[in-house]
């Protein structure tokens, strides 16, 4: 569910995109198979100048404060100027170039200061994602919760941490439906932020070890296999709140991919009923997910890992 979510912010970007009119879309296209003639390059010098001279897009980037998106249209217009110059000069190759990084920078400029319509659009999809990962992580925290108290999954458990989640989840809908998209997701991100910080030192090895026992190895490889998803779909949530670099990411995905062979290991172990052997391989790839986690960013609780859980 979480993965989905996260995949549902992928979507939004492209929704947003595309729901951003496409200048290029308005330019004579210039591929390697179109002559590049002094009518279309004047074409296009006649289009940024409007843009750049009489666009509400451009009014709304110059006072919308977003010191990026201003930047972008700074370097529009250098472009536009040095594209003046070229075509002066009769070059016409080094005008379109010039033209066509201008539209790339206010297209960019654009996406950093949308319309409050299409920002409202993007506020109102992000909210649905966050609700979604919100509620999936509370059920998560809820169910360990009854674990470590030895409680049925039916049993009503009372937790400070759950009635404030769910004031918060009942805040953010109320925010949502008065159309309060931006401080509805500012409420769901700190109550993700609180569930992904004690679902982490919840799964921790010591609070498992002195508060759980187990009838069988059976059942042990169960909880452990259980504890294993948890930390694996603490991740992605992970990764959208610390935004981690592309070196963090690559360790990560390392990691991930470890923790599934050693999950392959375990069900292999599972099929001939040696659950000691399981344990050892489930537990092993929890090592590996704890410290993708540390390598997002997010601080796990002490664990025993395997030697080979290090940062590759």
């Amino acid at each position: 569910m979480i993965l989905r979510a996260l995949w549902t912010g992928v979507m939004i970007g492209i929704c947003t995109a595309a729901s951003i009119p496409s200048m290029a879309a308005e330019l004579p296209a210039t591929g390697s198979t179109v002559a590049i003639t002094r009518q279309l390059v004047e074409q296009k010098e006649a289009l940024v100048k409007r843009l750049l001279a009489d666009s509400p897009a451009v009014r709304r980037v110059e006072a919308s404060g977003n010191a990026e998106a201003r930047k972008h249209l700074v370097s529009a217009q250098e472009a536009y100027r040095k594209a003046l110059s070229a075509l002066k000069a009769n070059d016409l190759q080094a005008a379109d170039k010039q033209l066509n990084n201008a539209t790339l920078l206010i297209g960019k400029a654009r996406q950093l200061a949308p319309d409050p319509a299409t920002r409202n659009v993007e506020q109102h999809l992000r909210y649905a994602q966050m609700l979604e990962s919100v509620e999936s992580l509370k059920v998560t925290y809820h169910r360990h919760l009854q674990r470590m108290r030895r409680q049925p999954a039916d049993a009503i458990t009372s937790d400070a941490q759950l009635v404030e989640i769910s004031r918060r989840i009942d805040s953010a809908k109320s925010q949502a439906n008065a159309k309060q998209f931006t401080e509805a997701n500012r409420t769901l991100s700190g109550a993700e932020n609180t569930l992904m910080v004690n679902i982490s030192r919840m799964l921790g090895a010591r609070t498992v070890e002195y508060t759980l026992r187990f009838e069988t190895q059976e059942e042990e490889y169960g909880f452990e296999l259980d504890r294993n998803r948890s930390y694996l779909d603490l991740i992605p949530v992970a990764i959208a709140e610390f935004k981690p670099g592309s070196e963090a990411i690559r360790q990560v995905n390392y990691f991930v991919d470890t923790n599934r062979q050693m999950r392959e290991l375990a069900q292999q172990h599972t099929a001939t009923k040696n659950y000691k052997e399981a344990l050892a391989a489930v537990r092993g790839g929890t090592g590996y997910l704890q410290s993708a986690l540390e390598a997002v960013g997010l601080k796990v609780p002490p664990d025993t890992k395997p030697a080979a859980a290090r940062r590759p």
